[in-house]
């Protein structure tokens, strides 16, 4: 007997049960006819419902993208990846038509941790929004727990913690701005600039002429 033949035969079954004890029970019998449609009916819902057989409903899938930011925002994402020893890091700043204002790729070699490299990349956002005098800043990375810490206001006695709250006063000079978290999946763009600075060893700023690697990203998040 297959997997269906069964679990028509065992609702059935059950609601030959139920028949009989509402008979016993409450004195209430049940016609053939009501007890076959209700387990027609429960067939059908655990066909649909059912986890353990393909679903005859397939949910959708729905591929999260970047969001981009409000009007008159800029948005700049950021990531950052230990390899051989070395910090990489990527950002890019974005406009609220996915236009590319800028970005910058670094290496450095004093940082331990991957959260302390996310918190360097966040400091180095942060700088690269104020050297272009921009005044409605957004950031966002996939890292949780750096943007937790910086949005969190209790009292953060780890040294990274301290770190996070003297990298928050860099922000005072704007009129308004916010770190989001992303998943990685939202991040792609900064995520392949940080493999750039990987491959290439090197540290570079760029305006529009960002590099060849993100061009299909960066058009891939500007028409979503």
């Amino acid at each position: 007997m297959d997997k269906k033949a069964m679990s028509d035969f065992i609702a059935t079954l059950w609601n030959i049960w139920n028949g009989r004890n509402s008979k016993v029970f409450r004195n209430v019998e049940e016609d053939a006819k009501v007890i076959w449609d209700k387990a027609a009916a429960l067939n059908k819902d655990f066909h649909i419902f059912n986890l353990l057989d393909r679903p005859m409903i397939p949910k959708p899938i729905v591929e999260r993208v970047w969001q981009k930011p409000e009007a008159g925002f800029i948005k700049i994402n950021f990531d950052a990846t230990i390899q051989e020893s070395l910090v990489f890091y990527g950002l890019v700043a974005r406009d609220a038509d996915g236009f590319v204002y800028g970005g910058h790729v670094g290496m450095i070699d004093k940082v331990s941790s991957i959260e302390w490299a996310e918190m360097y990349a966040l400091d180095e956002s942060i700088k690269y929004a104020r050297s272009k005098n921009w005044k409605y800043v957004s950031v966002e990375s996939d890292c949780a727990s750096i943007v937790n810490r910086f949005n969190s206001r209790k009292e953060d006695l780890t040294l990274i913690g301290h770190q996070v709250k003297e990298i928050r006063k860099h922000t005072a000079g704007f009129n308004f701005f916010k770190a989001n978290w992303a998943p990685r999946c939202c991040n792609k763009v900064a995520d392949a600039l940080c493999k750039w600075a990987f491959i290439n060893k090197s540290c570079m700023d760029f305006n529009m002429d960002f590099p060849t690697e993100i061009h299909d990203l960066v058009l891939k998040d500007a028409i979503n």
